[in-house]
């Protein structure tokens, strides 16, 4: 594994390292020398979407994501069904697994369906899965043994808005609906998890500062912290004026600081809060059934530190490398979608340590001109 992600950082860095040498063969284009065409007399003007010198939008996305070797240890206090007989040492029952690898296929898309000077509307669509790769685990710890068969997945739909109010000020929305849970495509209970999805929602107030820049700020509706709550954000797209450097954030969500080597070569150096909510439906069944395993949500969430290079391969076609550490926050279960302030003290249901992981990630991209 690290001969794996040695060989990753070599290219990266190789990567980098030639379109720096290529960055002087470049055109910079100079956006002062187009004239403004202004709009007709009489008619108002509205602010746009786009800031200058920002990562380039992206339509449709094709990505594999691996994380390597780490730990899992789960705790679970009812391992016994309630009609079988208890001894003192079976009120907890410890779970153990070594995990080789983790990960899988992500698929995003999201794409203008509106696009005029009073609205920007996009939908969009996200597949992403994870599977995890064992080397040992405790068949009998139910948790463990669940990730270890079906692993994780998401299905959801998402849609944008971009409402600009004048030349100044917009407003901007989001929403998805995501199916998570401990199943993959081919599992025969997958419609319990499509009829069960997570809201997540934000709204902003924001100010198109210059062509360069765009501040907003909002509340969102989100579960990256794993269970679901309410945090502010803050929306900040700058792009300094000597156009090699700046800023790309959603914070508390991710940020970054961009790099513009050339107008087809991008380097970001970052961080991302990633996560979600994930039902885990009761398989126990007959005499081994056990209602302490009903209404089950796993609460995953994790930090992730990166370095991101983008390189255009064609005008509409990017591809992208990234690595990092992957920073466990949360990995406890709850009973029941529960509702937690970040920093929350009480008690989780079931409580599971995950150790942290290098890991990378490649994609490539159909994004917008």
């Amino acid at each position: 594994m690290k001969k794996q992600i040695l060989l990753l950082c070599t290219i990266l860095l190789a990567g980098i390292a030639f379109a720096q040498q290529d960055s002087t063969q470049e055109e910079q284009i100079d956006f002062s020398q187009f004239a403004d065409m202004g709009t007709p007399e009489g008619s108002k003007r509205y602010c746009t979407s786009k800031v200058l010198g920002l990562s380039p939008n992206k339509l449709i996305t094709v990505a594999y994501d691996f994380q390597g070797p780490h730990q899992l240890t789960n705790i679970d206090p009812f391992g016994v069904p309630n009609n079988l007989p208890r001894t003192p040492e079976s009120y907890v029952r410890e779970g153990k697994a070594d995990i080789q690898s983790s990960g899988g296929l992500r698929l995003v898309a999201n794409v203008p369906i509106i696009s005029n000077t009073k609205w920007l509307i996009n939908v969009g669509g996200t597949y992403w899965r994870n599977g995890y790769q064992m080397n040992s685990f405790t068949t009998n710890n139910y948790v463990v043994s669940n990730l270890q068969q079906r692993g994780l997945t998401t299905i959801g739909l998402n849609t944008t808005i971009f409402k600009p109010l004048n030349e100044r000020h917009f407003i901007l929305a989001f929403a998805s609906a995501d199916a998570n849970g401990d199943y993959n495509l081919s599992d025969s209970k997958i419609g319990e998890y499509l009829v069960a999805p997570k809201i997540t929602a934000a709204a902003f107030w924001g100010w198109k500062r210059n062509d360069r820049s765009m501040l907003a700020v909002g509340f969102s509706h989100t579960y990256r912290p794993g269970a679901q709550g309410v945090i502010p954000l803050i929306l900040f797209n700058h792009t300094f004026e000597n156009r090699k450097w700046g800023i790309e954030a959603l914070f508390p969500a991710r940020a970054a600081v961009r790099r513009t080597i050339n107008t087809r070569n991008l380097v970001l150096f970052g961080y991302e809060l990633e996560g979600n909510s994930y039902s885990m439906i009761n398989r126990t069944t007959g005499a081994s059934f056990n209602p302490a395993y009903n209404n089950l949500e796993l609460r995953r969430s994790e930090i992730r530190p990166r370095i991101s290079y983008e390189k255009a391969i064609t005008d509409f076609i990017w591809v992208t490398a990234q690595v990092g550490y992957r920073i466990n926050y949360n990995f406890n279960i709850d009973q029941g979608d529960i509702f937690r302030l970040i920093g929350s003290d009480k008690p989780y249901y079931m409580e599971n340590t995950l150790t942290n992981a290098f890991y990378f990630q490649i994609g490539i991209n159909l994004v917008s001109p």
